[in-house]
Order: C-alpha cells, then sequence, then structure tokens
C-alpha cells in the first residue's frame, strides 16, 4: 500500500471490533479472510442436518452411504453438487451471531453501511458437494478450468456496485483439502477492478458468471489460488470481486455452505471526504489499482436484471441481443476472450 493508503488502512482497522489487524491485511491484500467460531457450531450443524433431511426426502438419498450421494447429481454439472430448499428458518445474526454481524461490519466500514444492517439475516438453505469417490481425482485450482465466475448474476456491475458488497461463505460442516471446498483465485481482484474501472458504463452480468466471455481473459491473470477449508461455524469473507468456482469432490468427505451476498445501503466510495473511513473493501480496490483516491461516477443507469436462468423467451432474446452489442465493443476495443475459452465452454467475442 501506498503511505497514504497505510494511513487510512490503520484508522479503519482502528474501528474494527473483531477483525485484527492481521486479518483485515489479509482482507485487503489476499481478497479474503476466515473468521475462526464466528457463529455457532448448533446453528451449524443444525442446517446441515436439515439439508440432509431434504436431500433424503427429496432424492432418496441415504447420509450414511456414499454410494447414493450421486443420486441428486443429474443435470447439476458437478456431481454431488447441490442446493437444498430448507424450512424458511431465519437466523437474525444481531441476535444469535453477533460476532458474525461485527465482522461484516468492520470490513464495510460499519453496521450503518449495510442494507438492514441491524436485523441482517441467514436461512436455511445450503449448498452441498457430497463427494463422488467414483469421479476423476482431484485436480487443484488453475486458470484452465469452467466455472469462474464473478457473483452478481442479477445487476448491472460497476466498480462501485451496492448489490455485491460482499461475499460471505457461512461454514456448516467441516471442510477438509480436497473434500469439495470452493476455489478462490485470490490475485484476480486486481484484473476485475480494473475492468470496472474502464467502463464506467457498467458490464452485463452474463458476461462474468460461468460462461462469460470476459471470464478467460480475467482468471488468466491469475497465479494463486486457495482452496477453502474451515470448520462449521467459521465465516468465510470474500471481497465481491474475487473470482471463484466450485470444486469436485472426489473423497466420502461432504461440505456444506452457503453462499450470502450482502448489499450495501449505498454504493462504494473510493473518494471519501476527509474524517470519514474507507471501508477495507474500498482500500482493497484502491490498492489493487495503485491510487489513493476514484472518481468513479457511472455514465449509466444501475439496473436490475432478471438472473439468466429464470427469463422469459422473450427475454432471453432481449438480453442476448444486449450482451451481443457489448461484446462487439469490447472486441473493438482489444478486450478479446482467449482462444482456449471454448475448449471450457465459456462464450466467446471472437
Amino acid at each position: 500500500m501506498t503511505p497514504q493508503l497505510e494511513i487510512e488502512f490503520q484508522r479503519t482497522v482502528g474501528q474494527a471490533s473483531v477483525l485484527t489487524a492481521e486479518d483485515a491485511r489479509h482482507f485487503v491484500e489476499r481478497g479474503y479472510v476466515v473468521i475462526h467460531d464466528a457463529f455457532s457450531r448448533e446453528i451449524a450443524t443444525s442446517i446441515a442436518s436439515s439439508a440432509w433431511d431434504e436431500l433424503e426426502s427429496e432424492y432418496d438419498v441415504d447420509r450414511r452411504t456414499p454410494a447414493t450421494w450421486q443420486r441428486n447429481a443429474e443435470g447439476a454439472g458437478i456431481g454431488g453438487y447441490v442446493r437444498t430448499k430448507g424450512n424458511g428458518r431465519k437466523f437474525v445474526l444481531n441476535d444469535v451471531a453477533p460476532k458474525a454481524l461485527q465482522a461484516q461490519a468492520d470490513v464495510l466500514g460499519g453496521i450503518e453501511r449495510i442494507r438492514n444492517g441491524d436485523r441482517l439475516a441467514w436461512g436455511d438453505t445450503a449448498i452441498g458437494n457430497l463427494g463422488m469417490p467414483d469421479e476423476r481425482p482431484w485436480q487443484p485450482p488453475g486458470v484452465h478450468q469452467r466455472g469462474w465466475h464473478k457473483d452478481g448474476w442479477h445487476f448491472r456491475h460497476f466498480l462501485d456496485s451496492p448489490e455485491q458488497g460482499l461475499l460471505t461463505v457461512p461454514i456448516y460442516s467441516s471442510i477438509a483439502p480436497r473434500s469439495g471446498g470452493t476455489f478462490l483465485a485470490i490475485d484476480s481482484l486486481r484484473a476485475v477492478a480494473e475492468l470496472l474501472a474502464e467502463h464506467p458504463e457498467g458490464i452485463h452480468p452474463d458476461g462474468v458468471q460461468g460462461a462469460g466471455y470476459l471470464i478467460p481473459g480475467l482468471i488468466e491473470r491469475s497465479t494463486s489460488f486457495v482452496e477453502l477449508t474451515g470448520e462449521p461455524g467459521d465465516l468465510v469473507l470474500v471481497h465481491p470481486f474475487i473470482l471463484h468456482r466450485v470444486s469436485r469432490n472426489p473423497s466420502t468427505r461432504p461440505r456444506f455452505i452457503a453462499n450470502v451476498a450482502v448489499v450495501l445501503d449505498g454504493p462504494m466510495c473510493f473518494s471519501r471526504p476527509a474524517g470519514e473511513c474507507f471501508s477495507l473493501v474500498e482500500i482493497a480496490v484502491l490498492n489493487a489499482l495503485g491510487v489513493e483516491t476514484i472518481d468513479f461516477a457511472a455514465t449509466a443507469a444501475r439496473e436490475a436484471l432478471k438472473p439468466s436462468p429464470f427469463r422469459s423467451a422473450e427475454e432471453r432474446v432481449r438480453e442476448r441481443r444486449r450482451l451481443d452489442v457489448e461484446m462487439a465493443k469490447m472486441a473493438s476495443r482489444g478486450r478479446r476472450t482467449p482462444r482456449w475459452a471454448v475448449d471450457f465452454d465459456y462464450g466467446t467475442n471472437v
């Protein structure tokens, strides 16, 4: 960090109550941090147990018999990967997991910057990666893999977008190495920040999802990857610009997590008035870009979009046309999808 940004960092850390200075620096420099024992093991195991109940009811899966776990895999893309619907329970963090809430507030510059921060809640849905011991062996994270993406399929992406202020990953079961933990490209923040800073008109969300044409050009700049591991009750805080993907789980160690986006009360700000602290998310962007402030202003309307799987036929055609226009403009400006991308099912503008 520059000397001035280091001063801003120390001011922000001085207001944190859960994150240590080491935690905060890890988040800024590596794009994520694990907060151990952020919520109770009882909540974690309750959600994981409910997920198993649902899987057994919906798919005739037996939690004690790994050979049955593949029954949920049809059409999922990765064997054993499943999202549960849950029972509709809500866990208000201020009431049952104040440490988890405050950790998020520490990263975002205060609870007042989180929409409905004092009533921020998790549901009891879960994302399972059950394990497919008959699948091909575990592969470490790397560039040439399917499914890398930036979260946020429901809004136009700007450098300061509030819809995805922070990605949080509550861990509901033990995640050992090589057991289906999410892969993070921890040095992808700079590439994503540069893209968004160069395009104040915003980016169509379909361009940065799991088959997005922009992803290969971003991920091929990464050289540093991690696999998330942890224990029930741990909370992983991930910068919203970090590219990530699901991994195969060739073990018989199932993992359950959630993926919860934190919505900000307003857009991020990279040029705050004197006396007002930057958030760690904002400092990470400034640090990645090598600047101390940015006078960013969106030049197009902020826009909510229906996620691609839920669009009507007419909506699919309309959004595809809009994406095609963007893809052509990007190609004309020299941002072209690498040729290797088509072999891994990414879209391309070449």
